[in-house]
């Protein structure tokens, strides 16, 4: 029989613990993280998290670029290459993905932030290692062999899986769970594109879907952790080198809004494409899908080399003022061809870097027509070039703030702030309420058959573990006991006592049990009669409210509290230490605690 009887969380979980031969400060930490009282921890953590994360995209960077050297004169030169090697290449690298991912079974499959938010709100974050395995090979063979897509992708699914990895080898609640998965994304987007800023904002914005204090200041440290391994791997330039631009003129703003309007209305044909597209994947196997992208790319890379690879050789182009009007119109139409295939049929790889491509080719296109229309006082087509890239990226991903950000790091360029706000915020309005289309991740989620964002009560019940808001004033006892041990069970002043039968465990009110036994005795009617033995108290018998039990994991956050309340049919729910390694029942299973509705109600109204 164990007791549990004190209210303080750390001491009593201590002495608790203990006899499962851990060590107590890890056993304190692991509850303090639970309840949200361990701040300072989860910011070392996520220290640790930033760090581990940008040596896995360091390590994905080197295996995605480095063979490239084989067959490139240098790093996304593909139009170097003759027509028969554009076909070719990424058409034999998809064929290669498809048999490899045929291969493996279809619950390894899913990679990609929309794998990772699917992990995050409907599975507390738990990331398999078999997908990150497969992301991290896979991604790296799609982006050598030219596919058009983005390298961010498979670097927010390989952050992500590493938060996730460090909070299942510690055993950590499912809460912080959470949060060390967000600091992996952060991390992950730093130290892909040197832009710590823009990754906390994405990790926040597009994967946690919340601002909190408690959340940006592990996320924070993450990023800029991240993104130093990187530094010292890659240097400290930035992205881009693009000569400062700015706005010349008001005059200039109505091109800028048709821009937007263009670049609104383009970002929803390429995330209602995706509507048609990802469904097939659950239709198809992959080795069909891989074959049809792969060979489309092929094709349009015959005659436009540009939508091969990430294409950011091509974007410094845009970005310069170096490509004309029509051709940039013509690698538009083709990129936006060859991604939403690749995307949408599931080759491994992201959108933020083809939607950055779509927005500086059609924002280099308006700053020509700029030119052309106002004469030469007005604004390079660099500015164009950079504000297309905010507009699309927020309005591909419904993520201003990100969007907006990630721009100003990847050119250092702080007059882009102006327009591009105008220009995101005209973008997001035609996307979100003139064609009716969320951010292509939580469509893509819609598609797939699973629930995307969550809502702001899942939001908040997710934030905090049980042993935050559970009732730990207990004591486990059997079901019949005599007057004397009934005594010490109430002195010990539990709320609830745990009574385990054959089929459940029921909990019961200590104030009942005392009532009871303060009735009054009944005398026996012969005086001289001996006492009998005396008779056992039933619990499951007393007069009283009982209510029936189902066991939870003690890293169990307060949403998984109340869908299990909910599955089950239970009035409570009793949370053991040491439930989800088997040992089930309140006798055999470390009870730390109960959960009651109120509980869970109080929480979320406070």
């Amino acid at each position: 029989m164990r007791r549990r009887t004190q209210s303080k969380l750390p001491s009593r979980f201590a002495s608790a613990l203990s006899r499962l031969r851990r060590p107590q400060f890890l056993d304190r930490l692991q509850l303090e993280l639970s309840a949200q009282q361990a701040l300072s921890t989860l910011v070392l953590l996520a220290l640790v998290i930033g760090i581990c994360a940008g040596l896995v995209i360091i390590a994905f960077r080197q295996l995605s670029e480095g063979p490239a050297i084989l067959y490139l004169p240098k790093l996304e030169d593909f139009e170097s290459l003759s027509p028969e090697w554009r076909f070719m290449l990424p058409l034999v690298g998809a064929m290669i993905l498809g048999l490899i991912f045929h291969w493996i079974a279809p619950s390894g499959r899913p990679v990609g932030v929309v794998h990772v938010l699917d992990r995050l709100h409907n599975h507390q974050g738990k990331m398999p290692t078999k997908n990150a395995i497969l992301q991290f090979f896979g991604g790296a063979l799609a982006l050598l062999s030219g596919q058009s897509i983005g390298r961010e992708g498979p670097s927010v699914h390989l952050g992500a899986a590493t938060g996730s990895w460090v909070a299942q080898r510690l055993r950590l609640p499912n809460n912080a769970r959470r949060t060390l998965l967000a600091c992996g994304v952060a991390a992950a987007i730093a130290a892909s594109f040197n832009t710590p800023l823009a990754g906390v904002i994405f990790a926040m914005e597009v994967v946690m879907l919340e601002y909190t204090v408690a959340g940006f200041l592990p996320v924070m440290i993450a990023a800029v952790s991240g993104s130093a391994a990187t530094r010292l791997a890659f240097g400290h330039q930035t992205m881009f080198n693009v000569p400062p631009s700015q706005l010349q003129s008001l005059a200039e703003l109505p091109i800028l809004f048709a821009c937007a309007l263009a670049i609104g209305a383009l970002a929803s044909l390429f995330i209602i494409s995706q509507r048609t597209l990802v469904p097939l994947q659950q239709k198809y196997s992959p080795l069909l899908r891989f074959t049809v992208a792969g060979a489309a790319t092929g094709l349009l890379a015959i005659w436009i080399p540009e939508v091969l690879g990430t294409g950011y050789d091509t974007m410094e182009l845009a970005m310069l003022g170096q490509i004309g009007v029509a051709a940039l119109t013509i690698i538009v139409l083709a990129k936006l061809t060859a991604t939403s295939l690749a995307i949408g049929l599931g080759i491994p790889g992201g959108v933020i870097g083809p939607s950055l491509i779509l927005g500086a080719c059609i924002g280099g296109a308006a700053g020509h027509l700029a030119n052309l229309l106002l004469g030469e006082a007005t604004a390079s087509p660099g500015l164009y070039a950079m504000v297309g890239m905010a507009a699309m990226m927020a309005a591909m991903l419904n993520a201003p703030l990100a969007a907006l950000l990630a721009i100003l790091e990847l050119t250092y360029n702080a007059n882009v702030l102006f327009p591009a706000m105008l220009s995101i915020v005209v973008a997001c309005l035609v996307s979100r309420q003139l064609f009716s289309t969320d951010g292509i991740y939580q469509e893509s989620l819609r598609a797939l058959g699973k629930s995307g964002t969550p809502s702001w009560r899942a939001q908040m019940l997710s934030r905090v573990g049980v042993a935050g808001a559970m009732e730990r004033a207990i004591a486990v006892a059997p079901q019949l006991l005599d007057q004397a041990q009934a005594q010490r069970l109430i002195d010990q002043k539990p709320a609830w006592l745990l009574v385990d039968t054959d089929d459940s465990a029921v909990a019961l009110r200590t104030a009942d049990l005392a009532h009871f036994l303060q009735r009054p005795q009944k005398e026996p009617e012969d005086k001289e009669q001996k006492p009998t033995e005396e008779e056992k108290i039933d619990l499951l018998r007393l007069p009283g409210e009982r209510l029936e039990m189902a066991p939870l994991s003690w890293r169990a956050t307060l949403l998984e509290a109340q869908q299990t309340l909910e599955r089950r049919d239970v009035g409570a729910l009793y949370i053991g230490r040491d439930y989800d390694q088997g040992s089930p029942g309140v006798r055999n299973c470390d009870v730390a605690g109960i959960i009651l509705p109120q509980h869970i109600e109080h929480y979320y109204r406070q």
